[in-house]
């Protein structure tokens, strides 16, 4: 089909522009209706759309809806970000970090830092705000003591908390706090010691903390203490009805374990601490709560934290491993009752981010015109995705034709609206005659583009020349 456009000339139609009947060139006399060019493009938009094609040509014409990449020129673009038919700047942010963690290591496109010193606190802050992946476990309570013809309650589990996308703010200082375990007890009516807490503080945030897990029961038949998951409960021969301590169960938000098994009869043994899947087993040497698996810092690998401790029966308590927040292990016939594990604290977050917002550069691929052309036209259909763009100073348009070593600036005009927050922007008749070549581009910049408050998208493109 011909280019439809203003003529420069008003010059009447002669015997030569009709061949059999039919108009070859688009001579008209007077000037041709802008609009009526803008909406051929308009339709040349929605065949692309329907045909979900990729750029096309008609003669001295070229449409682009962004079905894919094809029409645009990656190494003369910047900032350029196609989604879903749609191009818009967006920048890769890597964010400069400044932390004390006790380790630190990368898990694909992830950066992660675990803190594990009980004897101090850490700090972490970084210069972009950003979601992280959190992990805060607190430590481990310790199991009470056992004397002959008695077996203590295991430890509580520490509290285990996660968020899956804690935001935190650039230049906010964190402070991070990692719970001792509760301490290993003496054989006897001694009961166990409850862990510390493990927490993440900052100006922003208040409430990022995990219990220390609730001490096991003695040998008197001691009911367990309560905790991130609860303390269980101590056995006697004589005694029953030793209760497991009380955990920060389901019905208290955050939930961050349960609580520790009850004696149910005379029979000297203690129970089970609760842990953060699980409460504890009641009576005879029992089991504690099973833990949490969780693989935050390297995926598709768990590690399990915040396991109650079992019971004491006829064997020594035994301490809990550090850093993982389980409850300590019960001692039976005059043993001690084993120290809870220490707690932990993780973070991470993505080592790179993307945000929408940049400026974009966005520079098509050429197209051979089919004589060298003097005047040329844009049509671009926009979205303001967030706030609104000022035309010709946030969003502007640029024609080449030798390849875009020349470009010349159109005045943009609004000719309507297309949607909802989506504006036409078109300019006719530009003169280029100044350039040379045969090798037509188009070019469109977005200027003061910002996050959350100035993001221009462009939706479609289509230019014509003569």
């Amino acid at each position: 089909m011909a280019y439809i456009g203003k003529t420069p000339t008003s010059a009447p139609l002669t015997s030569s522009d009709i061949t059999d009947g039919i108009i070859t060139k688009a001579k008209l006399a007077g000037d041709y209706d802008d609009k009526i060019q803008s909406n051929i493009a308009l339709l040349g938009f929605k065949t692309a759309v329907n045909g979900s094609l990729a750029k096309y040509n008609l003669q001295d014409q070229i449409i682009d809806e962004y079905e894919d990449a094809s029409g645009i020129d990656a190494s003369a673009s910047t900032n350029e970000r196609l989604n879903s038919g749609v191009y818009y700047g967006e920048t890769t942010v890597t964010p400069s970090v400044t932390e004390d963690a006790d380790d630190s290591g990368t898990d694909g496109d992830y950066t992660w830092y675990k803190w594990t010193d009980t004897a101090s606190t850490g700090s972490y802050s970084t210069d972009t705000t950003q979601a992280h992946e959190v992990l805060v476990v607190a430590g481990g309570g310790g199991a009470g003591g056992s004397r002959s013809g008695s077996g203590s309650g295991g430890g509580g589990a520490g509290g285990y908390r996660t968020a899956a996308a804690l935001s935190l703010v650039d230049s906010t200082s964190y402070t991070i706090t990692v719970g001792a375990g509760g301490t290993a007890t003496a054989a006897g009516n001694n009961q166990g010691v409850a862990g510390s807490n493990s927490s993440i503080s900052g100006s922003d945030i208040t409430d990022i903390e995990s219990a220390g897990g609730g001490g096991g029961g003695h040998a008197s038949g001691a009911a367990g203490t309560a905790g991130g998951s609860g303390g269980g409960g101590g056995g006697n021969a004589g005694v029953t009805g030793a209760t497991g301590g009380a955990g920060n169960t389901p019905s208290t938000s955050p939930v961050q374990g349960y609580a520790g098994g009850t004696v149910t009869a005379a029979t000297g043994y203690g129970c089970g601490g609760g842990g953060s899947s699980a409460v504890g087993a009641d009576g005879s040497a029992s089991a504690g709560g099973a833990g949490t698996a969780n693989d935050i810092i390297e995926t598709g690998t768990d590690v399990t934290y915040a396991a109650g401790g079992s019971a004491g029966n006829n064997q020594p308590g035994a301490n809990a491993t550090a850093n993982t927040g389980n409850g300590g292990q019960g001692g039976g016939q005059a043993y001690g009752g084993g120290a809870g594990g220490s707690g932990i604290v993780i973070l991470r977050r993505t080592t790179s981010t993307t945000s929408a917002g940049a400026d974009l550069t966005l520079q098509s691929t050429d197209t051979t015109a089919m004589a060298e052309p003097d005047y040329a036209d844009m049509v671009i259909l926009m979205e303001n995705s967030s706030g609104t763009a000022t035309i010709n100073t946030d969003i502007k348009g640029y024609i080449s034709k030798d390849s875009g070593s020349t470009f010349t600036e159109g005045t943009l005009v609004d000719e309507g609206t297309w949607g909802t927050n989506k504006k036409i922007y078109a300019f006719h008749d530009l003169d280029v005659s100044a350039q040379s070549g045969t090798s037509m581009c188009y070019k469109i910049t977005t200027h003061n583009q910002s996050a959350g408050s100035k993001v221009t998208k462009i939706h479609a493109t289509s230019i014509g020349w003569r």
